[in-house]
Formats: structure tokens, sequence, C-alpha cells
């Protein structure tokens, strides 16, 4: 069965690399627009790369950097997508992580930052 997304809007948070990534690229090989979010500068501009060497557009990609617990980039996720594309489809919550530099991962520390990103983000 073929997938066809032309015309379609998609927003990737955790777009930067890994699975966000390999997301990314393929909706955008199907035909989508695609806005990708990430907090690395260099793994979104790799994500444009793929996507540029896939043979899509500049006009079918939108980049948006930063922390998907900062209210003013979820803010920017969507109306960034809007104004670049003119609405949103399909929204993946991909972005998620535990607290890397927390010497006890069963801190109230580590899990409120757990909370934040994997499930209130």
């Amino acid at each position: 069965m073929a997938h066809d997304f032309n015309g379609k809007v998609v927003i990737i948070t955790g777009s930067s690399s890994g699975i966000g990534q390999a997301a990314a690229i393929l909706f955008a090989k199907l035909g989508a627009s695609v806005t990708i979010h990430g907090r690395s500068e260099n793994g979104l501009k790799k994500t444009e790369d793929l996507i540029f060497e896939a043979g899509i557009s500049k006009e079918r990609i939108h980049s948006v950097r930063g922390a998907v617990t900062d209210s003013e980039v979820q803010k920017a996720l969507i109306n960034e997508t809007i104004k670049t594309f003119g609405r949103i489809d399909i929204l993946i919550n991909n972005a998620g992580g535990v607290k890397d530099d927390e010497k006890n991962q069963r801190s109230m520390a580590a899990l409120d930052y757990c909370l934040d990103v994997n499930l209130k983000a």
C-alpha cells in the first residue's frame, strides 16, 4: 500500500536526530511539508540536508529550534507552521529523554524533567 501525504503538513518534535529525523525525511519524501524541531542547531541542519538530498524543495521545510518544554518554542511550533504552510494536519510528539546530568535518576528532579519532556510537552 502506497502512502500519499501530498499537501499534508506535519510537525515532528525531536527531529534533529534518530527516529524523528527518519520520520521527517520519510514524510517529506511522501509529499508532506514538514516542520522539524530540536535543540541542536547542527542536528537540525543535518536533517535539512538529508531532506534536501532526497530532492525535497526548501519551501516544504520549516525549522524551529529550542527545548520542547519551553512554552515559547511550543507556540512557535504551532504559529510558525501555520504561518508558513497554512495549517497543521499531523503532529508527531517524538521529543523525549531523561535528565542526563542528574546523578540520581530516581530523584524528584529527574522525575520532574522526565514528566515535563515526555508527558507535559
